[in-house]
C-alpha cells in the first residue's frame, strides 16, 4: 500500500502532461477509413484546429487519472506542423467505442492522435485528404452574362433614386452607357 501512494506522489511531483497515461494495444500499422496507412516512425502533417478556439479537437493529451488532470486539447500553435508518430495504440472503450491513436510528441508534450477522426475534420493533411478537397472544389463560377444597357440605365436610376449617385454622376453615367 505505501508503494501506491508513493507512486501517486511521485507522479504528482513532475506535472500533470509528462505521465499521461495512453492506452490500448501497441499495433505496427493502422489503415484510416481513407485509406492513410501508418506507421510508428511516420511523420504526420498537422492541418488547423478545428475548434472555435482554434484548438485541435482530435489532437490531445489525455486526461491522466492518476495525477487527476484532465484532457487537454493541442493549442493554434500547432497549426500547419509536422509531428512523429511515437506509438500506435487501438483502443477500445465503452463511451467511444474502438478507434486508433498515433502517440506523439509535439513540443514537449506526449499526445494522442485520434487518426479517423482527425483524418476526417482535415486536422491531419494526407495524401487522401488532399485529393477530397481537390475533388470536392466546386468548378469555377461562370462569369455572369453581361447586362444589357437597359439593365444597367435601371440599375443606375436605382442608385439615383436611392440618392447613392448625384444628378451630375447619375447624368455622366447615363451619357456613357447611349454613347
Amino acid at each position: 500500500m505505501k508503494f501506491f501512494y508513493f507512486f501517486l506522489f511521485a507522479g504528482s511531483l513532475t506535472g500533470p502532461a509528462a505521465h499521461a497515461q495512453i492506452f490500448g494495444k501497441s499495433v505496427a500499422e493502422f489503415t484510416t477509413r481513407a485509406g492513410t496507412v501508418v506507421h510508428v516512425g511516420d511523420t504526420l502533417r498537422l492541418g488547423r484546429g478545428t475548434l472555435p478556439t482554434g484548438e485541435f479537437q482530435f489532437l490531445y493529451v489525455p486526461e491522466n487519472l492518476f495525477t487527476g488532470s484532465k484532457q487537454v486539447n493541442f493549442s493554434s500553435q500547432l497549426n500547419n506542423l509536422t509531428v512523429r508518430v511515437k506509438d500506435l495504440r487501438a483502443q477500445h472503450s465503452k463511451l467511444y467505442g474502438d478507434k486508433t491513436v498515433a502517440v506523439v510528441k509535439a513540443n514537449t508534450l506526449n499526445g494522442c492522435v485520434d487518426l479517423n477522426a482527425a483524418e476526417d475534420a482535415g486536422e491531419i493533411i494526407t495524401a487522401h485528404t488532399r485529393q477530397a478537397v481537390v475533388s470536392a472544389a466546386a468548378p469555377a463560377p461562370a462569369a455572369a452574362p453581361p447586362l444589357s444597357t437597359a439593365d444597367e440605365l435601371a440599375k443606375l436610376k436605382k442608385l439615383y433614386d436611392q440618392q447613392v449617385l448625384t444628378k451630375a454622376e447619375y447624368e455622366a453615367q447615363k451619357a456613357k452607357l447611349l454613347k
